[in-house]
């Protein structure tokens, strides 16, 4: 049974797990109808790119407990009005955000302990061998054990990669392992339902995308724009309470809340037609403290994209209003970055507008939450462990 909030909204403040949410009777804001988008596609390997703290998680949880055929935690949602038919499948799903991977053998650990909770749950005597055979063969007894193809899920496939930017050794160490484990998508495609991987960005030269040639990236995608942060227009259906609330703390009316609102957390765009997104993080955090903060830059200090910046000798000054192509911002090598690249993979710079004619995006600081994290917390870092005289002093505009 669902909890239907009223009185006292709750806000999912760091929730992933879809079904806590639903039965603890949080606030969540539908987007099951891009479950539908993808049921009806006749592609089945998607991925999707979006910065830190935008949901991706929540939205792997989401599909889980759809394709367990859990229906009952769709009540009233948008998917519950479809024709879907609720039957189980068998679901892996892989969460490689449980680490840091600074040093080797951590890949291993994760992956040993999931494999050995589905190698007892399909009947698997056979534990010997590499992780990537292990796997390919609980794809396989999944699909014979059920009688239903395999959905898998990869919560941040690239996490190992992304941790160890300034450790050569340990990068190639776990971008062999990772090429090796994602090869089965492509061996074992007979049995299987879907692959939908999130991550950081699109990684050029993992060999995941290159032998999957039918993956959908849909990161840049007017389709799937929307699918994670809300919208200006989810804003006003789902959170009009506590806009309320945080007015009156705030000391304006219901119109100043939400232009404070949205000069802070709002102006994300991952698309060329898309809508502006708001951080989820941020306005889930504003909603539930009733004012404005600095709740992405808490999260964590960036310290590897400053390494990486300086590495590569990155002119600051020029990346903070600039054009590209889509093809600038595709398949980011983590090793030697597009500084534009970088930065608008990990959520510093957005989409501002397309040019159809030149086939160029502008790009620039998507609000004042940002541009509070880049001059206030990521350039002093920068400043400090760049050597010699910086491109861009702190304080600059």
């Amino acid at each position: 049974m669902i909890v239907i909030p009223n009185e006292v909204e709750k806000y999912p403040i760091g929730q992933q797990d879809f079904r806590v949410l639903r039965e603890d009777g949080n606030i969540y804001v539908d987007k099951t109808m891009f479950i539908h988008k993808l049921n009806i596609s006749s592609v089945k390997y998607f991925f999707l790119a979006r910065p830190r703290r935008f949901g991706k998680s929540l939205f792997l949880s989401t599909l889980r407990y759809f394709y367990e055929g859990r229906r009952e935690l769709f009540e009233n949602l948008y998917i519950d009005s479809t024709d879907w038919n609720w039957e189980e499948y068998p679901v892996l799903r892989l969460d490689l955000n449980t680490e840091r991977y600074a040093e080797p053998g951590k890949l291993e650990e994760v992956l040993g302990n999931l494999f050995k909770g589905w190698e007892k749950k399909y009947n698997i005597d056979d534990v010997s061998g590499s992780y990537s055979q292990r796997f390919n063969n609980i794809i396989s007894a999944a699909h014979e054990d059920t009688g239903r193809k395999v959905v898998i899920l990869v919560d941040e496939y690239d996490k190992p990669l992304v941790g160890n930017l300034n450790n050569i050794d340990n990068f190639n160490h776990y971008r062999s392992q990772l090429a090796s484990l994602y090869s089965n998508f492509k061996s074992s495609a007979e049995h299987i339902q879907l692959v939908f991987l999130t991550g950081v960005s699109r990684f050029s030269k993992l060999s995941v995308f290159s032998d999957l040639n039918n993956i959908m990236d849909i990161s840049f995608s007017n389709e799937y724009a929307d699918i994670c942060g809300i919208t200006e227009r989810e804003l006003c259906h789902y959170f009009q309470r506590g806009i309320s609330k945080f007015a009156e703390k705030e000391g304006v009316d219901y119109e100043g809340a939400c232009k404070l609102l949205k000069k802070n957390y709002d102006g994300y765009k991952f698309a060329s037609e898309g809508s502006e997104i708001y951080n989820p993080w941020s306005l889930l955090n504003a909603m539930y403290e009733s004012k404005i903060g600095n709740y992405w830059n808490e999260t964590g200090m960036p310290t590897l994209i400053a390494e990486s910046l300086k590495r590569v000798g990155a002119d600051l000054k020029k990346t903070f209003d600039s054009y590209c192509k889509d093809s600038d911002l595709k398949g980011l090598d983590l090793l030697n970055p597009n500084p534009t690249a970088l930065l608008y993979q990990t959520g510093y710079l957005t989409i501002k507008r397309y040019s159809r004619r030149l086939k160029q995006y502008k790009l620039g600081i998507p609000n004042l939450e940002v541009k509070y994290g880049l001059f206030n917390v990521l350039l002093p870092y920068y400043v400090k462990c760049k050597t010699g005289t910086p491109s861009l002093q702190v304080g600059d505009a």
